[in-house]
Protein backbone atom coordinates (compact mmCIF):
# COMPACT_ATOMS: atom_id res chain seq x y z
CA UNK A 1 0.00 0.00 0.00
CA UNK A 2 1.27 3.33 -0.67
CA UNK A 3 2.47 5.29 2.24
CA UNK A 4 0.83 8.70 2.97
CA UNK A 5 3.46 10.32 4.58
CA UNK A 6 6.31 9.87 1.63
CA UNK A 7 6.62 12.66 -1.25
CA UNK A 8 7.31 12.18 -4.72
CA UNK A 9 11.07 12.48 -4.37
CA UNK A 10 10.52 8.96 -2.38
CA UNK A 11 8.76 7.35 -5.35
CA UNK A 12 11.08 8.42 -8.44
CA UNK A 13 13.42 6.41 -6.01
CA UNK A 14 11.87 3.55 -5.24
CA UNK A 15 11.08 3.68 -9.16
CA UNK A 16 14.82 4.02 -9.44
CA UNK A 17 15.76 1.15 -6.96
CA UNK A 18 13.27 -1.00 -9.25
CA UNK A 19 15.08 -1.32 -11.84
CA UNK A 20 18.56 -1.56 -9.96
CA UNK A 21 20.65 -1.00 -6.83
CA UNK A 22 21.95 2.34 -6.66
CA UNK A 23 24.38 4.21 -3.98
CA UNK A 24 22.66 7.40 -2.74
CA UNK A 25 25.62 8.87 -5.70
CA UNK A 26 23.90 6.60 -7.78
CA UNK A 27 21.02 7.98 -7.55
CA UNK A 28 21.82 11.71 -7.60
CA UNK A 29 23.62 10.80 -10.76
CA UNK A 30 20.20 9.55 -12.12
CA UNK A 31 18.49 12.74 -11.39
CA UNK A 32 20.93 14.65 -12.99
CA UNK A 33 20.23 12.71 -16.30
CA UNK A 34 16.59 14.48 -16.81
CA UNK A 35 14.49 13.79 -14.18
CA UNK A 36 15.30 16.79 -11.81
CA UNK A 37 14.23 19.04 -15.07
CA UNK A 38 10.50 17.46 -13.96
CA UNK A 39 11.31 17.00 -10.18
CA UNK A 40 13.60 20.14 -9.21
CA UNK A 41 12.26 20.09 -5.67
CA UNK A 42 14.08 16.80 -5.42
CA UNK A 43 17.90 17.98 -4.99
CA UNK A 44 17.78 19.05 -1.29
CA UNK A 45 16.49 15.97 -0.19
CA UNK A 46 18.56 12.96 -2.25
CA UNK A 47 20.61 12.15 0.36
CA UNK A 48 17.97 11.73 3.42
CA UNK A 49 15.44 10.07 1.13
CA UNK A 50 16.82 6.87 0.98
CA UNK A 51 17.47 6.73 4.85
CA UNK A 52 13.87 7.66 5.23
CA UNK A 53 12.91 4.75 3.12
CA UNK A 54 14.96 2.43 4.91
CA UNK A 55 13.26 3.20 8.11
CA UNK A 56 10.16 2.53 6.23
CA UNK A 57 11.16 -1.24 5.22
CA UNK A 58 10.83 -0.05 1.68
CA UNK A 59 14.20 -0.33 1.00
CA UNK A 60 17.43 -2.45 2.49
CA UNK A 61 20.80 -1.70 2.97
CA UNK A 62 24.32 -3.00 2.09
CA UNK A 63 27.94 -2.28 2.88
CA UNK A 64 30.21 -2.75 0.04
CA UNK A 65 34.12 -2.56 0.26
CA UNK A 66 35.67 0.25 -2.28
CA UNK A 67 39.11 0.12 -0.96
CA UNK A 68 41.23 0.68 2.20
CA UNK A 69 39.02 1.79 5.11
CA UNK A 70 36.41 2.74 2.73
CA UNK A 71 32.74 1.63 2.35
CA UNK A 72 29.73 2.46 0.20
CA UNK A 73 26.22 1.72 1.26
CA UNK A 74 23.79 0.35 -1.69
CA UNK A 75 20.38 0.52 -1.62
CA UNK A 76 17.52 -2.01 -3.00
CA UNK A 77 14.42 -1.98 -3.08
CA UNK A 78 12.69 -4.13 -0.51
CA UNK A 79 8.50 -6.08 -1.70
CA UNK A 80 6.89 -3.28 0.66
CA UNK A 81 8.78 -1.39 -1.66
CA UNK A 82 7.81 -2.62 -4.70
CA UNK A 83 4.27 -2.78 -3.19
CA UNK A 84 4.10 0.84 -2.00
CA UNK A 85 5.48 2.26 -5.43
CA UNK A 86 2.40 0.51 -7.52
CA UNK A 87 0.17 1.49 -5.23
CA UNK A 88 1.20 4.94 -6.02
CA UNK A 89 1.53 4.62 -9.74
CA UNK A 90 -2.33 3.44 -9.30
CA UNK A 91 -3.39 6.71 -7.57
CA UNK A 92 -4.28 10.28 -9.83
CA UNK A 93 -1.59 12.73 -9.99
CA UNK A 94 -1.70 16.03 -8.63
CA UNK A 95 -1.88 19.29 -11.57
CA UNK A 96 1.34 20.07 -13.16
CA UNK A 97 3.08 23.26 -11.75
CA UNK A 98 5.76 25.25 -13.23
CA UNK A 99 8.68 26.64 -11.20
CA UNK A 100 9.60 29.79 -14.08
CA UNK A 101 11.47 32.62 -12.65
CA UNK A 102 12.50 34.00 -16.14
CA UNK A 103 8.40 34.11 -16.51
CA UNK A 104 7.49 35.30 -13.02
CA UNK A 105 10.61 38.10 -14.22
CA UNK A 106 8.34 38.65 -17.21
CA UNK A 107 5.37 39.28 -15.46
CA UNK A 108 7.14 42.35 -13.41
CA UNK A 109 8.57 43.40 -16.32
CA UNK A 110 7.27 47.14 -15.83
CA UNK A 111 9.39 48.00 -12.81
CA UNK A 112 12.41 47.56 -14.80
CA UNK A 113 13.88 48.34 -17.96
CA UNK A 114 13.08 47.36 -21.55
CA UNK A 115 16.58 46.34 -21.49
CA UNK A 116 16.77 44.04 -18.52
CA UNK A 117 13.09 42.52 -20.06
CA UNK A 118 15.00 41.84 -23.71
CA UNK A 119 18.04 40.41 -21.21
CA UNK A 120 15.48 37.97 -19.51
CA UNK A 121 13.63 36.72 -22.09
CA UNK A 122 17.64 35.74 -24.50
CA UNK A 123 18.62 34.16 -21.26
CA UNK A 124 15.71 31.98 -21.07
CA UNK A 125 16.04 31.51 -24.72
CA UNK A 126 19.79 30.26 -24.35
CA UNK A 127 18.38 28.17 -20.87
CA UNK A 128 15.86 26.48 -23.05
CA UNK A 129 18.25 25.50 -26.19
CA UNK A 130 20.89 24.21 -23.99
CA UNK A 131 18.62 21.98 -21.84
CA UNK A 132 16.39 20.89 -25.25
CA UNK A 133 20.24 19.94 -26.38
CA UNK A 134 20.44 18.00 -22.88
CA UNK A 135 17.21 16.13 -24.32
CA UNK A 136 17.94 15.50 -27.75
CA UNK A 137 21.51 14.09 -26.08
CA UNK A 138 19.34 11.78 -24.05
CA UNK A 139 17.30 10.98 -27.16
CA UNK A 140 20.47 9.72 -29.18
CA UNK A 141 21.40 7.23 -26.33
CA UNK A 142 17.70 5.92 -26.04
CA UNK A 143 17.97 5.55 -29.76
CA UNK A 144 21.24 2.89 -29.09
CA UNK A 145 19.30 0.24 -27.55
CA UNK A 146 22.13 -2.19 -27.53
CA UNK A 147 23.92 0.17 -25.04
CA UNK A 148 21.53 2.21 -23.33
CA UNK A 149 20.97 2.06 -19.43
CA UNK A 150 17.87 1.04 -19.36
CA UNK A 151 16.85 -0.77 -22.39
CA UNK A 152 13.76 -2.37 -21.04
CA UNK A 153 12.30 1.45 -20.17
CA UNK A 154 12.72 2.77 -23.62
CA UNK A 155 9.33 2.97 -24.28
CA UNK A 156 8.70 4.88 -21.46
CA UNK A 157 11.66 7.00 -21.15
CA UNK A 158 11.36 7.69 -25.25
CA UNK A 159 7.67 9.02 -24.04
CA UNK A 160 9.14 11.47 -21.35
CA UNK A 161 11.73 12.27 -23.65
CA UNK A 162 9.65 13.14 -26.36
CA UNK A 163 7.62 15.95 -23.98
CA UNK A 164 10.73 17.18 -22.63
CA UNK A 165 12.05 18.28 -25.80
CA UNK A 166 8.76 19.62 -27.13
CA UNK A 167 8.40 21.71 -23.97
CA UNK A 168 11.98 23.08 -24.55
CA UNK A 169 11.30 23.53 -28.40
CA UNK A 170 8.30 25.73 -27.09
CA UNK A 171 10.38 27.66 -24.36
CA UNK A 172 12.85 28.62 -27.06
CA UNK A 173 10.29 29.47 -29.71
CA UNK A 174 8.39 31.73 -27.63
CA UNK A 175 11.45 33.50 -26.77
CA UNK A 176 12.61 34.24 -30.64
CA UNK A 177 8.89 35.65 -30.75
CA UNK A 178 8.59 37.71 -27.51
CA UNK A 179 12.07 39.07 -28.23
CA UNK A 180 10.40 40.12 -32.37
CA UNK A 181 6.97 41.44 -30.33
CA UNK A 182 9.37 43.87 -27.85
CA UNK A 183 11.78 45.23 -30.75
CA UNK A 184 9.33 47.57 -31.32
CA UNK A 185 8.62 48.61 -27.72
CA UNK A 186 10.32 51.76 -26.80
CA UNK A 187 9.84 50.47 -22.91
CA UNK A 188 7.80 48.17 -20.71
CA UNK A 189 5.19 51.02 -19.56
CA UNK A 190 3.94 52.52 -22.83
CA UNK A 191 3.15 49.68 -24.89
CA UNK A 192 -0.11 48.93 -22.32
CA UNK A 193 -1.38 52.05 -24.59
CA UNK A 194 0.49 52.17 -27.84
CA UNK A 195 0.65 48.29 -28.27
CA UNK A 196 -2.76 47.80 -27.24
CA UNK A 197 -4.12 46.19 -30.61
CA UNK A 198 -1.51 44.51 -31.25
CA UNK A 199 -2.43 43.02 -28.07
CA UNK A 200 -5.62 42.01 -28.23
CA UNK A 201 -4.74 40.69 -32.07
CA UNK A 202 -2.65 38.88 -29.93
CA UNK A 203 -4.77 37.16 -27.72
CA UNK A 204 -7.66 36.84 -30.41
CA UNK A 205 -5.03 34.99 -32.29
CA UNK A 206 -5.00 32.82 -29.23
CA UNK A 207 -8.42 32.31 -28.79
CA UNK A 208 -9.02 31.78 -32.42
CA UNK A 209 -6.50 28.43 -31.39
CA UNK A 210 -8.66 27.02 -28.87
CA UNK A 211 -11.66 27.43 -31.20
CA UNK A 212 -10.06 25.52 -33.60
CA UNK A 213 -11.34 22.00 -33.57
CA UNK A 214 -8.46 19.78 -34.02
CA UNK A 215 -7.30 17.59 -37.06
Amino acid sequence: MAQGDLNTTSYVILGLLATRDWTAYDISVQFGRGVAELWPRADRQLYNAPKKLLERGLVSASTDPVGTGRSRTVYSITDAGRDALASWLATASRPSAMEFEGMIRVLFAEQGSLTDLRNNITTMRDQAQQTRALFLAHAERLHDVDNSTFPERQHLMTLANRFMIGHFTHISDWAEWALTETDTWSDTTSPATTHRERSRAILEESLEQDRTPPD
